[in-house]
């Protein structure tokens, strides 16, 4: 059975504002194997509210964990220790408010001022995060920081899962730490890996190849962008946001990889009118590969071969 989860990253006063629409909940509990990832951005009385009512309709809830802007807002190599205390006051809250999770969410990116500086000055940004790029054992030492954060959340009886760039791929397989290095991201292994292959991110054909081209080595895949999320990002998509046709079509081509399916982000759906056609929609129904699929995969080959020289670049670089 396919399961569907919405992303939903709201403050408290705009959360509660949505899940208070009227036929909201019964929209998304009548259909099966439906879910919610929340962003846990605040601890405050409305989640918990907001969390309790789905709780009680039976809607699967996984506490996604982000951070303060000035701590790097997502998960990175730079500020693992923060996560780790982050999801200790998490679960205090939830222990405390009697809330019930399905799962934790790592969402493991860039940091937030290094993305808003690739946003708005690309190459030179870039060329900067080159410059100053982690050490392998900086690198390390978070991997094995986050891996103790898994442990330990699966110690606590909740299933894990990660929300990651699919440039991760190409870092494993071609057992590189480049990338990581440069952009802040690592590694990890949870129990289930999201990839985010949201079209909007990239223009026109290429942002269209992203399923078709990463789909084949994914446990789960997010789709988007709908609307919402951090400005900066929703800025930069501009006018690339999803519409309903392009947002099925993606839905349908992941479940052709992946029965666990992502739409970022559930408040975008309800905004744009969306909601009610992907509840009925008929995600088996087959479609067409992507016009640049095969091309992009012949992309990846590239950038894998590249990173297989990482030491080559290091010397270069570092030169």
């Amino acid at each position: 059975m396919t399961v569907l989860t919405y992303f939903v990253e709201l403050r408290e006063e705009r959360l509660c504002e949505l899940f208070q629409r009227p036929g909201l909940l019964d929209r998304l509990a009548e259909r099966p194997s439906t879910a919610i990832s929340m962003a846990i951005l605040d601890l405050s009385p409305g989640r918990a509210q907001t969390i309790h009512a789905l709780n009680a309709r039976g809607i699967p809830v996984t506490a996604w964990l982000v951070l303060d802007e000035a701590e790097g807002y997502w998960l990175t190599a730079d500020n693992a220790d923060h996560a780790h205390h982050r999801y200790h006051e998490v679960r205090r809250w939830a222990e405390r408010e009697r809330l019930r999770f399905d799962a934790m969410g790592l969402d493991i990116e860039t940091p937030h001022e290094d993305s808003l500086a690739l946003v708005r000055h690309g190459r030179e940004a870039f060329a900067r995060l080159l410059r100053r790029r982690r050490s392998r054992a900086a690198l390390d030492d978070a991997a094995r920081q986050y891996a103790r954060l898994i442990d330990e959340i699966r110690g606590d009886g909740l299933r894990v899962e990660s929300y990651q760039f699919p440039l991760v791929l190409d870092e494993r397989r071609a057992r590189s730490t480049f990338l990581q290095r440069t952009l802040g991201f690592v590694d990890v292994a949870p129990d289930r890996e999201v990839l985010m292959l949201y079209r909007s991110l990239l223009p026109g054909p290429l942002g269209e190849a992203l399923v078709d081209t990463y789909g084949p080595g994914a446990q789960a895949i997010g789709v988007g962008i709908t609307g919402g999320g951090v400005d900066f990002v929703l800025d930069a998509v501009g006018l690339r946001t999803l519409d309903l046709e392009r947002l099925i079509t993606d839905l349908r081509r992941a479940r052709r990889y992946t029965d666990q399916l992502y739409v970022f982000s559930l408040e975008g759906c309800v905004e744009e009118g969306h909601l009610d056609a992907l509840s009925r929609a008929d995600l088996e129904r087959p479609v067409a590969p992507a016009r640049l699929s095969g091309l992009a995969r012949v992309a990846r080959a590239a950038l894998r071969a590249a990173l297989r020289a990482e030491k080559l670049w290091d010397r270069l670089l570092d030169g």
